[in-house]
């Protein structure tokens, strides 16, 4: 088969591209899309940069100002790049294992690992499905602790009618490729906590800024990108793909400012925001009721008071020799998906804990696999994730 749907999508068009282009070398771009993000995420405290992890860094940098304390504690599944960030900033990874239920963090185990050093707590909402429980996560927490949320994946995701981000001190978001809201890359911080307001300025204020040259590359990538996630270019070219997807955490980022071109592709995307956003709910929710039921399958539990605006739709195979037997057979059928994070973080790195620790996150990573659910998804495309699975169980 020709046509391959690929894991992520763009979401902006080779027309979206060009216009950003000739509107980036101003800065007004950069002002509208604060603004912007401000009304969706219902503050007026929005700081811009070039990743969602720099933008975790910068958070960090701007509480070390405030405390001594040296700990911040996060799920024992989730990105790497969170482990590095917190290790630049010369602070310590804790780890708390994660929940079967919702794949976020479990709340026992969170207890269990917070205490008088820590700093922080991450709440990550990962895949687009919120944290349900955020009053938990605040109360449990020890005094003089901050809350941070993780909203990377989970752009336009609601609890109890307020946007992602809305709970913690601080949050951020990522607009890197395959995100809810694509540009390529950047990123944003929302602070929640006016004491952080002044020393996250400060920590911004050592960040580069984006050269010409930098912004030509990110129109390029762009174009690439659209043009590589073409379905039927796909089809022909996703070998050369493979070879630049990061199979490694980072031992390292950069710490930019978000350059014009960016800010002007993240506007333009900013506009169609609640149809993209929505697509992603549809499709999710239309794999979740397809697969519902399923035997030898562990599906998320979505609580009726959150709407997940998912980035991907994760599945647990009991079985875990069908995760790779469902992945083949979807590409022969002409769709992708992917193992997301394939080892847990005290797997990728030594953190001081035995390799037997966290079983739920090691339980997921070994058995998890993640459909897609961006706007180019089509029915049929559901209807053939939905098929494939079942038939193979």
């Amino acid at each position: 088969m020709i046509r391959k749907t690929p894991i992520v999508a763009a979401a902006c068009s080779m027309h979206d591209a060009l216009r950003a282009l000739v509107r980036s070398p101003g800065i007004e771009s950069g002002l509208k899309f604060r603004a912007g993000l401000g009304v969706l995420l219902k503050t007026g405290f929005v700081h811009l940069s070039d990743s969602g992890i720099s933008s975790f860094y910068a958070i960090l940098e701007s509480l070390k100002t405030l405390s001594s304390r040296q700990e911040v504690v996060l799920p024992a599944y989730t990105a790497g790049s969170l482990a590095v960030a917190v290790k630049k900033a010369g602070l310590r990874p804790v780890l708390c294992d994660i929940s079967l239920k919702d794949f976020n963090a479990d709340l026992k185990s969170l207890r269990e690992a917070m205490n008088e050093k820590t700093l922080a707590v991450l709440a990550v909402h990962m895949f687009g499905i919120p944290v349900s429980d955020m009053d938990s996560f605040r109360a449990d927490m020890p005094e003089g602790a901050f809350l941070i949320e993780d909203c990377c994946q989970a752009m336009g995701s609601r609890i109890k009618d307020e946007p992602v981000g809305s709970s913690g001190d601080a949050c951020f978001f990522s607009f890197n490729r395959g995100k809810n809201l694509p540009a390529t890359n950047g990123g944003c911080i929302v602070i929640r906590n006016s004491s952080l307001e002044e020393p996250l300025r400060l920590a911004l204020r050592g960040f580069h800024s984006s050269s010409q040259l930098e912004c030509l590359r990110a129109f390029l990538k762009t174009a690439l990108f659209i043009a590589g996630t073409d379905p039927y270019v796909y089809g022909m070219c996703h070998s050369l793909a493979h070879g630049f997807r990061e199979t490694a955490p980072p031992t390292d980022f950069p710490i930019r400012s978000l350059g014009n071109f960016q800010s002007s592709l993240g506007l333009r995307c900013l506009r169609k925001a609640d149809a993209l956003f929505m697509a992603r709910y549809r499709n999710g929710m239309a794999l979740l009721k397809g697969l519902s039921g399923a035997a030898g399958l562990l599906l998320p539990e979505i609580q009726a008071h959150i709407l997940p605006v998912f980035n991907r739709m994760p599945v647990l195979f009991e079985n875990e020799k069908n995760t790779r037997k469902v992945q083949e057979r979807l590409w022969t059928r002409g769709i992708e998906s992917s193992c997301m994070y394939v080892r847990p973080l005290h797997h990728m790195f030594d953190l001081g804990y035995g390799r037997d620790m966290f079983p739920n996150a090691c339980f997921l990573a070994e058995r998890l696999l993640t459909l897609p659910v961006h706007p180019a998804i089509r029915n049929i495309d559901i209807d053939i994730m939905v098929d494939t699975i079942r038939g193979l169980l």
